[in-house]
């Protein structure tokens, strides 16, 4: 399923507003296993390397007739589950193998909008299986929302995230990796950098300047357009307006549509709700940029389909937007907030 990086930007502020209000209820969560054995099954055990923003719940749901907030918690460790979930799949023809889980994002979330709920469930990692000389192969690599849309969705979201986590479990033991790279079990922990070489955005010691509408023309450094001037908000590193040169004149660029550009060698990433292009600055291989976050005013219409990637302990009104320090989802270009910025200067 086909994410939109806009729509994750939006539903992240409001999942980041209801954290505080949900510290105190709970709703719990199981992996339900699959009802049907594999066939053949390579692999006995899993381990899960959790490497989520936040480890201590998976989302937030609402209850009752008041849509109070409630965090979902795991009645057990993920890492249980997984292996049940396997320990369920496997029948009597099933080999001695290892999988080891990286687990980057599990997510669930739910926006209300008059009399209708919708309920996401974000699912982001990467799967290896264990090679006979004690190295590891990618064997999967998800990035997979599923959603849900009724009067009252926790149940159905819930119940859907759960099939598919035991899904992506079931449909991959009887696989073997297609790749011949191979990792050590100290490499799977810090795979992101790994991933990251690939990409041309985090590898470049040279951005090339342009318009990139989307952020996959970033990563793979592909400008779309070329820009020959810009204009700055004052000595502020924010971009208001853009330029660039046809027939001899000077013409403004429209921002809509632009994902982020690169002027004199700069990264510059577009928010919507401020109309302007600010600074991104890579610090420890990601790139980092303050933007304001906006609970309300969400045109359900336009949403389609996303996820809160991290989980903040912090609280936003419906209304006004804060500035906060974020960073770009190397994987699909969402934008992950890290912090709240307290400074007046911004």
């Amino acid at each position: 399923m086909k994410i939109n990086f806009k729509s994750i930007s939006l539903l992240i502020a409001i999942s980041l507003s209801s954290t505080i209000l949900a510290q105190k209820r709970t709703e719990d969560f199981t992996i339900s296993l699959p009802a049907q054995k594999a066939d053949k099954s390579y692999y006995k055990t899993i381990t899960v390397i959790d490497n989520r923003m936040d480890t201590t719940s998976i989302g937030i749901v609402q209850q009752g007739a008041l849509n109070a907030k409630a965090r979902v918690v795991p009645t057990s460790p993920l890492s249980s589950q997984f292996q049940s979930v396997l320990n369920s799949v496997n029948g009597e023809n099933t080999e001695n193998g290892s999988l080891v889980l990286y687990l980057k994002q599990l997510y669930f979330a739910e926006v209300s909008k008059a009399f209708t709920e919708f309920g996401y469930c974000y699912f982001q990692g990467f799967l290896f299986a264990k090679n006979e000389n004690g190295t590891y192969s990618l064997l999967e690599k998800t990035d997979t929302v599923v959603d849900h849309k009724d009067s009252d969705v926790t149940k159905d979201i819930l119940r859907k995230g759960s099939e598919m986590l035991g899904q992506f479990i079931a449909k991959n033991v009887s696989k073997k990796p297609e790749t011949t790279e191979q990792y050590t079990f100290d490499q799977i922990k810090k795979f992101d950098d790994i991933d990251k070489q690939s990409i041309s955005l985090f590898n470049s010691s040279q951005l090339k300047d342009g318009v990139y509408k989307d952020y996959a023309s970033l990563k793979n450094q592909q400008p779309q357009q070329e820009i020959t001037n810009a204009k700055f908000y004052g000595n502020m590193p924010k971009i208001v307006r853009i330029y660039e040169t046809a027939d001899g004149k000077e013409k403004e660029i429209k921002k809509d549509d632009i994902y982020a550009i690169v002027y004199k060698g700069e990264l510059y990433i577009y928010l919507p709700i401020e109309n302007l292009f600010t600074k991104a600055e890579k610090r420890d291989n990601d790139y980092y940029f303050v933007g304001k976050l906006r609970s309300g005013g969400l045109n359900m219409g336009n949403v389609g389909i996303g996820m809160f990637f991290g989980a903040m302990g912090v609280l936003l009104a419906s209304n006004p937007a804060y500035p906060f320090e974020q960073k770009i989802d190397y994987i699909n270009g969402a934008f992950i907030p890290i912090k709240e910025i307290q400074s007046k200067k911004y």
